[in-house]
């Protein structure tokens, strides 16, 4: 059995040594998170629709803030900080990061074609309403 699936690989208080084999790959997706962070509130300015917007602004916060605590719990497991360094922490982040974007993944499957249903039904009733005078 592959020793990262025990317990005992996990759970330990000790921080990892980062700077071999995966560590490397683990630290440039964190830089490639900040960088869609920052390309994704970049285009939220060129969206053509206030749901683009908000799908832009929500992904635009969970790279920034997923890249960046990713690059802090990278830097204090270089530094061997005893507990904040440890590896369990990344599997927290990870948990947290699935979380976070299958929620985003649900607003964009379900909430935004509800938001736009109702958008074209508040058009086509306000159609036959009144108007306000000037």
């Amino acid at each position: 059995m592959p020793s990262f699936l025990l317990p005992s690989y996990w759970l330990t208080l000790n921080p990892p040594n980062v700077w071999q084999g995966m560590g490397r790959f683990v630290v440039v997706f964190f830089l490639a998170l900040l960088v869609a962070g920052v390309v994704a509130r970049m285009r939220k300015q060129t969206a053509i629709d206030r749901y683009t917007v908000d799908l832009y602004r929500r992904m635009a916060s969970l790279c920034l803030t997923m890249g960046f605590l990713g690059i802090l719990l990278f830097f204090l497991s270089y530094e061997q900080v005893q507990l904040l360094g440890s590896r369990f922490l990344y599997l927290v982040w990870m948990v947290g990061f699935v979380v976070w974007a299958g929620c985003l993944v649900r607003y964009v499957r379900n909430d935004i074609p509800a938001k736009r249903l109702r958008e074209q039904e508040r058009i086509a009733r306000e159609k036959y309403l009144p108007k306000r005078r000037k």
